[in-house]
């Protein structure tokens, strides 16, 4: 009861107290900020992989050497009735050059089966068609991302050259201009495919690569993407180990690795606002312990034991750890739903002060416009649209929560200790 009542404000104003607030808000600002970041880089990294995969092969079949794959659908047959596959498609891929009326870019030539948008369900989810259709495409008619047709002022109806290499190293390569109509303009949310991808038919691609009745691979879907290198394993035994049978571990392993790790760095930098909190903590109440020393000595006198001084100041470290870590959790989990909201609140105010501090001056001179407050989060640097993707791990939010609270414990140890070894003769002798 002693560790509490010294929590409470004095009745006239305390410097100890004020530190006493501080501190719990050093706590609760640490833990906020954690469980939303990690909260974040969870959304993102499900984000991504989901669109990446629903777009992509969950396992991926190709020739060795690089070479095309001609017999595929031989290989289609072979691995149909694998009860773990849900989706089967061939598919091309080839970098070219995109020309318009007034811009060259490099994109990716990606070709598929008429009826991949009716069969695939990660297909039907993440491709929305925002303009046109991809209703039965001709030889000659393409699909392009919302981001190319903003970038390039292109809509439904115009023409674009796509320019590809066609051949082979042993006859030697050579450039090959098409010339398509734009069908449909979809958008995944994923900025990579939204601003870089073009989709044609299937045969169109062979004949723009220089294939015959060959592919650059077999796109399989399996109903758990998570099991898909033991997939993997099965479908390499059925082939009798004459393909390149790999899963997504494997072909995007650098790139969700690369995200795996930069969630575990900012864990660690983000760690250390919790330590200087705690150690806030262990500072504060060592001025606690000096402002109550002369207490300290009266109690002592009284026949109160050194190690029960000790247990009061380090209940109170304890609480303190305890306060700030319980409203962290709560307001970092608020945070961590509505994050978005509260980021565009954030710039809506700054915006409506940059419009305070530019109104005088953008009406004294026409060259002056008032600057417009851009996003935080720029879908084409951080490859989503439609906001930030935001996923609270309870096993992370009891983790930031035990980390927070068991700093804030061993380090009230410090002010406990010294507490104890308050001797009340020497301190009543100077006070």
């Amino acid at each position: 009861m002693l560790g509490i009542r010294y929590l409470k404000a004095k009745k006239k104003f305390s410097f100890v107290s004020v530190i006493t607030v501080i501190c719990i808000l050093g706590i609760l600002v640490g833990d906020m900020v954690m469980i939303t970041v990690l909260s974040v880089m969870n959304g993102f990294q499900d984000d991504i992989r989901d669109k990446i995969l629903g777009m992509r092969a969950h396992i991926n079949i190709s020739a060795y050497s690089d070479q095309p794959l001609t017999d595929y659908n031989y290989v289609i047959d072979n691995i149909k009735d694998n009860k773990d596959i849900t989706s089967i498609y061939p598919y091309i891929v080839l970098p070219c050059i995109m020309r318009t009326y007034s811009f060259t870019t490099l994109i990716t030539v990606r070709s598929f089966e008429d009826n991949i948008f009716t069969t695939d369900k990660d297909f039907i989810k993440y491709f929305n068609f925002i303009e046109g259709n991809n209703k039965s495409m001709a030889s000659n008619e393409a699909l392009i991302g919302s981001e190319m047709a903003f970038d390039y002022a292109l809509s439904v109806g115009d023409t674009i050259d796509i320019v590809s290499a066609s051949g082979s190293f042993e006859k030697g390569f050579r450039p090959q201009k098409n010339t398509f109509t734009i069908k449909g303009i979809y958008k995944t949310g994923y900025y990579e495919y939204d601003s870089r991808m073009v989709i044609v038919p299937l045969k169109t691609g062979q004949a723009m690569v220089g294939y015959d009745n060959a592919v650059t691979g077999i796109a399989v879907k399996v109903k758990n993407f998570f099991n898909a290198d033991k997939v993997a394993k099965d479908l390499d035994l059925t082939l009798k180990e004459f393909y390149n049978v790999m899963p997504w571990m494997l072909f995007d392993r650098n790139f969700f690795q690369a995200l795996q790790t930069e969630k575990l760095m900012l864990g660690l930098i983000l760690s250390f606002i919790i330590l200087i909190a705690a150690l806030n903590i262990a500072s504060s109440q060592i001025i606690f312990v000096k402002d109550k020393r002369r207490d300290i000595a009266i109690i002592k006198t009284l026949g109160l034991r050194p190690s029960n001084v000790a247990k009061v100041f380090f209940l109170e470290g304890a609480i303190i750890g305890a306060i700030g870590t319980v409203l962290g959790v709560i307001f970092g989990i608020l945070l961590a739903n509505y994050v978005n909201e509260t980021l565009e609140a954030i710039r809506f105010i700054s915006q409506f002060i940059v419009n305070i501090i530019w109104f005088i001056p953008s009406h004294i001179s026409s060259s002056i416009s008032i600057p417009i407050v851009p996003d935080f989060f720029p879908s084409d640097i951080y490859y989503v649209s439609g906001g930030l993707p935001s996923i609270i791990h309870v096993n992370q939010v009891v983790m930031v929560a035990l980390i927070s609270f068991l700093l804030s414990v061993i380090f009230a140890i410090i002010p406990a200790y010294i507490a104890s070894k308050y001797k009340p003769a020497e301190v009543l002798r100077y006070e």
